[in-house]
């Protein structure tokens, strides 16, 4: 399957070379989009994107308005779904609402984030799926769903952080993740080595590797961190961070 993937999308690249056109992916997984920044010099220019900002499941743009003359957006679209009747709804999580679009015969690879606000969720899917979602996703458990297309995406208050103050011995990632993911240095260190620990969306398997403001951290199986802030140093000679938790 990863070979499939990775001959598909230098496939793509090749076409947009060849034929000066864009061509876009279905949606890739983290691993996914880390293996194809690993032949990043062997492709055509690129851009990731899911939606909006801060998403992990991405389409992949290859082209750029530099080269081509003109721009594309991406063939992407968010369905909103919510309960009929909120008050006797059930209790509504990701995982409802991820196998109730598989039971409909749905690609994982055409869904992106499926992001759960206030027991409805954000659902983003490739343009050619989305009318076969919105004409069949009408119930999830025993719950009456009805879907739309959702025209403006709250990007500001869609994803729900937390705000922590950390203090590391320095700004290498393996210190960054033991302190963010409150685990020892040596248990931190075994995420470098399983491939769970991801910086800016590209695995990462440096442990001195240098954390900026900025840097997006998604610890697989843990939770995903951004650094916001380097906010000063403590008494002990410490830097103190300001870090978002996504919820």
């Amino acid at each position: 399957m990863e070979n499939y993937l990775i001959e598909h999308l230098t496939d793509l690249s090749a076409k947009t070379e060849n034929q000066s056109i864009y061509t876009f992916s279905d949606f890739l997984s983290e691993d996914e989009q880390a293996k194809l920044l690993e032949r990043k010099k062997e492709l055509a220019l690129f851009t990731f994107f899911g939606g909006t900002e801060g998403t992990e499941r991405n389409m992949v743009r290859f082209g750029s308005e530099d080269i081509l003359g003109y721009t594309l957006p991406f063939p992407i679209v968010c369905i909103f779904a919510e309960p009929l009747n909120k008050k006797f709804a059930d209790t509504l999580t990701h995982r409802d609402f991820l196998g109730s679009l598989m039971s409909l015969g749905i690609e994982r690879s055409a869904i992106g984030d499926i992001i759960v606000k206030n027991n409805s969720a954000y659902i983003f899917c490739t343009e050619k799926i989305a009318p076969h979602l919105l004409d069949n996703l009408y119930k999830i458990k025993h719950t009456d769903i009805k879907c739309s297309v959702c025209e403006n995406i709250p990007s500001e208050n869609l994803f729900e952080t937390q705000s922590l103050r950390l203090t590391v011995s320095s700004l290498r990632a393996d210190c960054v993740t033991a302190a963010a993911a409150h685990l020892s240095r040596g248990k931190a260190d075994e995420l470098f080595r399983e491939k769970r620990v991801f910086i800016n969306g590209a695995s990462c398997e440096k442990t001195d590797a240098v954390m900026k403001i900025g840097d997006k951290l998604s610890l697989r199986g843990i939770g995903k961190f951004r650094l916001t802030n380097i906010s000063g140093t403590s008494k002990k000679g410490k830097t103190i961070l300001e870090i978002e938790k996504y919820i």
